[in-house]
């Protein structure tokens, strides 16, 4: 037992910060004694000798959606979404390779400075705030570039009512002009810009694919079938950026556009 005291006491005094063994030096009643003086004595040193801890580095969260042109090796295209449960969605289009798109999704977390993009465990980019503006930081390069903020579909107030109206995924295209919904009630609905009232069909069956999910509709005559892709999309009307490319066959022609997934 006394051989585990002393080795104790050693323990802690080699653990001690400076300014703790100062106050060890000076006389003492008994143990609760040292503690109390040492306590009060922290909070009376001179600062002109005590060495103020750094602050701790607050670094501002993204939320929302920003886009940026790398002029890498490659020039890249990087739209990416940061949402508010700590998952992102990033899309690289490299403008010299046509079809050549990749999707990645994950998670971030502020850290060192930071806001790192995980994948897997597996660090997939890291961006940092000059200010208020995001940058992409190129550890390769050791430089950084600046990401635009974008506005994103779903703050128009006309899309956001539509989901509270029922509606689980909205289409939007033009050249010509066209808009489909799905609603709760398992409905597609298909407008061009000539027809007074939208097309109404019960969907029928449903499929998905490693990038996609799709809705079938048909009678007799008719073929609706909606193709909605994980992608960024604009649609060329205003300066409102998607989450969500959507493709809509009717019968044999096919419209490309944008939309929106609510739930």
């Amino acid at each position: 037992m006394k051989y585990e005291l002393i080795f104790s006491l050693v323990i802690f005094s080699a653990c001690t910060l400076p300014a703790e063994k100062e106050t060890e030096n000076s006389p003492k009643k008994s143990n609760t004694t040292v503690i109390e003086s040492s306590d009060a004595n922290a909070a009376t040193l001179d600062t002109a000798n005590s060495i103020p801890l750094p602050p701790v580095q607050k670094i501002k969260k993204p939320v929302g959606i920003y886009q940026s042109l790398l002029p890498l090796q490659d020039k890249i295209e990087q739209t990416i979404a940061f949402n508010s449960d700590l998952s992102y969605q990033l899309q690289e289009k490299y403008i010299d390779k046509k079809d050549s798109l990749v999707i990645t999704e994950g998670t971030w977390t502020p850290s060192d400075g930071f806001i790192w993009l995980y994948k897997d465990q597996i660090v997939r980019g890291r961006y940092k705030w000059q200010g208020n503006m995001l940058q992409y930081y190129s550890p390769v390069l050791k430089k950084v570039f600046p990401m635009k903020p974008m506005q994103d579909a779903i703050q128009n107030v006309a899309w956001s009512d539509k989901g509270k109206e029922g509606v689980v995924i909205y289409g939007i295209g033009n050249e010509p002009f066209w808009s489909f919904e799905y609603n709760n009630k398992d409905t597609l609905s298909f407008l061009l810009a000539e027809w007074d009232q939208p097309m109404k069909m019960k969907i029928s069956s449903s499929f998905n694919t490693p990038d996609s999910i799709g809705y079938v509709a048909q009678n007799d005559s008719t073929q609706l079938r909606v193709t909605v892709f994980p992608q960024f999309c604009h649609d060329g009307m205003s300066d409102f950026i998607y989450r969500n490319k959507v493709r809509v066959q009717y019968n044999r022609q096919v419209y490309n556009g944008c939309g929106i997934v609510y739930k």
